[in-house]
């Protein structure tokens, strides 16, 4: 009887401990949604020689990602346009809506590989990004996106949520973002459309690691 006890004592407090440890671990509510908004106003509305403006969307996008610190913007230069959509949360408790099945559609084909990209031409900064061509009617697109928390930059989601759970524990920076970028694929031309990319995402990244 009594080792039945100390059996049943056990368990509850296993359960109770893996109880504090999931409540730890757990995506703390949304707050600070004014100094999110302070932190990615900090993105410049141009970069290089690319100047953007800021594209409008409904509300409901903001109810469905539950965060308002979004950047939705179209950068223009005479090479061809960039647009670029972040969004930011400071404290996450939602999952990250994944841009392949937003992007997805009726009559809209999208394929997907990982790949590693030398964002400058000496080649010695290289980051990890999910490539993502969408073909739509007669059009395509070529986008890159890739998840920031703390240290971590990268195409992983799952690595994403392995950094989100260690900077608990080790930081008081408890911020995660997803950064998609995307061009127009000309046909035959992929080489311009990536070289597009590669040059504004390394105007973008110093941004990105300090204020992200």
């Amino acid at each position: 009887m009594k080792d039945f006890r100390h059996r049943c004592l056990s368990l509850v407090l296993i359960m109770g401990a893996c109880a504090i440890l999931i409540n730890f671990l757990s995506y703390d509510k949304y707050s600070g949604a004014e100094a999110a908004m302070r932190t990615i106003e900090k993105i410049p509305v141009n970069l290089g020689k690319w100047r953007g403006y800021d594209v409008p969307f409904e509300d409901l996008v903001y109810d469905i990602l539950q965060t308002k610190s979004i950047i939705h913007r179209n950068y223009k230069a005479e090479t061809g346009n960039v647009f670029l959509s972040l969004v930011y949360y400071p404290q996450t408790k939602v999952d990250f809506h994944s841009p392949e099945g937003c992007l997805a559609g009726q009559g809209i084909n999208i394929s997907k590989t990982q790949k590693k990209i030398c964002i400058n031409e000496s080649k010695d900064l290289t980051i990890g990004v999910n490539q993502l061509i969408r073909q739509k009617e007669n059009s395509e697109e070529l986008i890159y996106y890739f998840y920031k928390a703390g240290g971590f930059i990268g195409p992983s989601y799952l690595k994403l949520r392995w950094a989100l759970a260690l900077n608990k524990f080790t930081k008081k920076e408890k911020s995660g973002s997803l950064i998609r970028v995307s061009t127009p694929l000309a046909k035959n031309d992929a080489e311009h459309a990536e070289r597009r990319l590669k040059e504004f995402i390394y105007l973008l990244y110093p941004f990105l690691i300090r204020y992200l």
